[in-house]
């Protein structure tokens, strides 16, 4: 299988998927904008609002908003993906145990095999169910999460491949591009929901009015678009990390036999009333919810691991 070619053409699909939610967002704002200062045509409206004849001031709010959201999620992501479990970072400077050094000494070899530049920081959860997630803006805040019921259950080959996965997410980007799109996703929802009741009125001009009929429509069709963006933006990021780690690795068999075990775990036991912190859900490596899932079956990653996707 050719691991370059995979990847090379997910992050194609992820790079589509974020200037469609940029678009989408802009165009919200826009449309919001064209009601705001009531054009009389829906085109000269936006003809006056890209070439700044008037000033688009909500969709310039919409983006320093969002500008200031992504600030607030980076300066607390760790407190909130990891709140709800117990959890220690494991820090080479300090005595560590020995399955705690054995999963600090993989991490050091697949940053090592892959060249990795950076080291991100390591931390074990106390919980019953086998997961893991990488978070972070950038490699130099960035940390891997892996729970305790996954290193008990694990030959050491399997965790390091679900290590490597999440390397592989921190180095392809996709922690920071999924923060990006989950604040724009939200803040273009709420516009698009509460916009038409700030600028109601009978006495609109032809433009602003078409502007709140299309806003109207948008209601009812951006909850489904904006699931369906993420479930192929998120899918396309699993395939991705399951590449790279074979890719780091030079074998698909431990990411697969790896796959199999979680999945296995979770068919047998609900987990949904241990693990309270829903923010984790789309970072994990599993989600057993497959109707509307942020993740692929563990079916198709596996065909795809073998090279039949």
């Amino acid at each position: 299988m050719n691991f370059d070619r995979v990847i090379a053409k997910n992050k194609a699909r992820t790079n589509a998927v974020l200037a469609t939610y940029l678009a989408i967002f802009i165009i919200i704002g826009l449309l919001v904008d064209v009601v705001r200062i009531n054009a009389g045509s829906l085109s000269s409206g936006l003809i006056d609002l890209i070439t700044f004849r008037e000033f688009p001031l909500v969709t310039v709010i919409m983006l320093v908003i969002a500008v200031f959201a992504i600030f607030i999620m980076i300066s607390n992501f760790k407190k909130i993906m990891l709140s709800g479990s117990e959890y220690k970072k494991i820090d080479p400077n300090k005595v560590l145990g020995r399955k705690e050094q054995d999963v600090y000494n993989i991490l050091e070899e697949l940053v090592r095999d892959s060249q990795t530049p950076f080291m991100p920081e390591l931390y074990i959860m106390e919980a019953s169910y086998m997961n893991a997630f990488a978070s972070g803006w950038n490699a130099q805040n960035s940390l891997i999460a892996v729970t305790t019921a996954l290193i008990q259950n694990l030959e050491r080959d399997e965790l390091k491949a679900v290590m490597a996965h999440e390397l592989s997410h921190i180095r392809h980007g996709d922690i920071r591009l999924t923060l990006v799109v989950g604040v724009l996703g939200n803040i273009m929802l709420l516009v698009a929901n509460y916009s038409i009741f700030l600028f109601a009125g009978s006495h609109r001009n032809s433009g602003a009015n078409v502007a709140r009929i299309i806003l109207l429509v948008l209601q009812f069709i951006l909850p489904i678009v904006t699931i369906l963006l993420q479930m192929y933006l998120s899918r396309s990021r699993e395939y991705m990390a399951d590449s790279g780690a074979a890719y780091i690795m030079k074998d698909n068999k431990p990411m697969i036999r790896a796959l199999q075990k979680i999945s296995g775990s979770y068919e047998n036991t609900d987990y949904s009333q241990v693990d309270i912190n829903p923010t984790r859900r789309a970072a994990y490596i599993f989600d057993p919810k497959e109707a509307f899932s942020t993740h692929p079956s563990i079916k198709n990653r596996i065909k795809s691991l073998l090279g039949n996707h």
